[in-house]
């Protein structure tokens, strides 16, 4: 498979659980060396709650809330905690281990392909974005479920609050890494739809993902939509990574592996 070609798969907005299987269809295929580097923009159909591959369901997530408020749950083949998708854009970048774009570590790939979001974020007019290290957002919530109370290292945050939430999982021979770009702010609807150890961690997890989370509608004072923010990344990316850049589809193979995750 020649590593300087990239293949361009633009989604329209999906079911959660297609969402998360074409992913890990996506990252298997490319593990068997069957498809180039891939750049997949997507969308939702409908508010979905996702959780991280580690996560406990009965531990963290509020089933009853979920059920009364028409919200699935889907599970993530990556890591990370539990993160409501409604308002926003998903990017998932799968690549070969090795390849020429990205260093041989979890950190290094991060990091380039953060380096690729800011990219992106600029061409789209977004001041300020700056990749979270040694001042990360700090999780004052005595661990919390949701994703967005905190951000993580190389994750992107504007003026202190976290933008995009991104998490990767890496097999032997190929990685994916997906990310949530959000769009508008709902930390409500997040909130009714998670656990808590005590009164105190619930009211510190609202307050944090009311303090440390901003969308693009809040700091462009406009409402943005998914084709739009998936021509910034196309040129941001494009402009991060060179190569042979080429609209795609998936193939047989990852169709194939599509029906079979959705039959598991």
């Amino acid at each position: 498979m020649d590593q300087h070609s990239w293949r361009i798969i633009q989604d329209s907005l999906g079911d959660g659980t297609l969402n998360m299987i074409t992913d890990r269809a996506i990252l298997m295929a490319c593990n068997e060396g069957k498809v180039p580097a891939t750049l997949r923009l997507y969308g939702w159909q409908r508010p979905t709650l996702s959780i991280g591959y580690s996560q406990e369901i009965s531990q963290c997530i509020d089933l009853e809330s979920c059920e009364r408020n028409n919200i699935p749950v889907v599970r993530r083949f990556t890591g990370g905690r539990a993160l409501l998708h409604q308002h926003e854009m998903t990017y998932s970048v799968i690549a070969p281990i090795p390849h020429p774009a990205f260093p041989g570590s979890l950190r290094g790939s991060f990091e380039r392909i953060s380096q690729a979001i800011l990219e992106s974020l600029k061409i789209g007019g977004i001041e300020g974005a700056t990749v979270a290290g040694k001042n990360k957002i700090r999780d004052v919530s005595g661990r919390s479920p949701a994703c967005f109370s905190m951000a993580n290292h190389c994750e992107i945050t504007v003026r202190g609050k976290k933008l995009v939430g991104s998490a990767q999982r890496r097999l032997r021979s190929a990685f994916l890494q997906h990310g949530s770009v959000i769009l508008d702010m709902a930390p409500k609807l997040t909130h009714t739809l998670l656990k808590y150890s005590s009164e105190a961690q619930k009211q510190a997890v609202s307050d944090s993902l009311i303090s440390n989370t901003t969308g693009l509608k809040q700091l462009l004072q406009r409402n943005l939509g998914n084709e739009e923010v998936n021509q910034w990344f196309l040129k941001g990316f494009q402009k991060s990574f060179s190569g042979n850049w080429n609209i795609g589809k998936l193939t047989r193979q990852e169709s194939d592996l599509i029906e079979e995750f959705q039959i598991i």
